[in-house]
């Protein structure tokens, strides 16, 4: 392996007899602000993409080694960031690629999610329950029935990340964040040839405005339409956090720092529906009394959860909307 790809600020490379070998400093969280107002799409793109190859290999040795659970979620912010980029820098990848690419990192996103589905399941909605009542017995039985159903879901995460399939879009991966010029598809066209600072405000309005749409008559939306909106969220989130460094500063900090909140809480509005639905396969997986108390009391904290983050939704989609001065697409209003 290049050892470029797995040095990182928050992990070591030691020398022995002449090999280098990595030194876990835990889960790392990479740094994507790589893009300077000189680049071309392809330069910023090729820059990003090995920000995200570095930040899926640092982390995969530690999800294998099913150690914290953090690995396997960064591995995952991974995936979906290198998704964001080949949205954001679309002129730098000929579309056949970047199809076919985009097709590969939802696949792999999807087989690991369900591994991260029950960590988060067993870490926030389980375990804060067994704190106030540890006794119960309804309570332990769906504890062990999720960690059995979660283990089977991680040993399927693992097989995933030592398969053909997984090490075929590292390959390709690694292709583009090394290809040059032509071969990163950038061989036509006046407005490839741009730098990214001219472009970098209408690429983020585009995202702001997408989201934006999506957010239309926000509080009636079921947990399909709010599942859409976070990942449109989660991309204008990745998209500034690729450009920040050519935006307007104060501008882009008010943003990101708004849509920092969204996602938070659009996440945890995902993890509450996730959770019903993970609880009713603990109940139907879970041996012992009291198993259907346990579901009602584990029901009401969900829904209770749901509605708080609701209300809290309510008041950042005033903020983000406050924005639509500064991010309007050009041509628009």
């Amino acid at each position: 392996m290049d050892e470029r790809l797995i040095r990182d600020p928050g992990e070591g490379v030691r020398r022995e007899h002449g090999e280098a070998r990595r030194v876990d400093a835990g889960p790392v969280k990479a740094n994507y602000r790589a893009v300077d107002r000189g680049m071309t799409p392809v330069e910023a793109f090729r820059a990003v993409c090995a920000a995200c190859v570095q930040h899926i290999e640092a982390n995969r040795h530690g999800a294998l080694a099913a150690a914290d659970p953090e690995y396997l979620h960064q591995l995952r912010v991974a995936l979906r960031r290198m998704r964001t980029a080949l949205e954001v820098f679309a002129d730098a990848v000929p579309e056949e690629i970047a199809s076919s690419l985009r097709g590969e990192l939802r696949w792999l996103a999807r087989a690991l999610g369900r591994a991260r589905a029950w960590d988060v399941f067993i870490a926030t909605t389980l375990k804060p329950a067994l704190s106030q009542r540890p006794r119960h017995p309804g309570l332990r039985a769906l504890r062990a029935a999720s960690e059995t159903l979660g283990a089977e879901a991680r040993g399927a995460a693992h097989r995933v990340l030592e398969s053909r399939r997984y090490y075929g879009v590292m390959r390709a991966l690694r292709a583009l964040s090394y290809a040059d010029g032509d071969e990163a598809g950038a061989s036509t066209g006046t407005v490839r040839e741009l730098p990214m600072r001219v472009r970098a405000a209408s690429v983020i309005a585009a995202l702001y405005a997408k989201a934006r749409e999506r957010g239309r008559k926000l509080m009636r939306l079921d947990d399909a339409g709010l599942e859409r909106l976070r990942n449109s969220i989660r991309r204008l989130r990745y998209g500034l956090l690729f450009l920040t460094p050519i935006l307007p500063r104060a501008r882009a900090a008010s943003l990101a720092a708004t849509v920092e909140m969204l996602q938070e809480t659009l996440g945890d509005l995902n993890d509450c529906a996730v959770a019903r639905e993970l609880l009713r396969e603990a109940r139907a997986e879970a041996r012992g009394p009291q198993r259907r108390k346990a579901r009602r009391l584990l029901k009401k904290r969900l829904a209770a959860g749901r509605a708080a983050r609701r209300e809290d939704l309510r008041t950042q989609w005033e903020d983000f909307r406050a924005a639509e001065k500064w991010w309007s697409p050009p041509g628009r209003g």
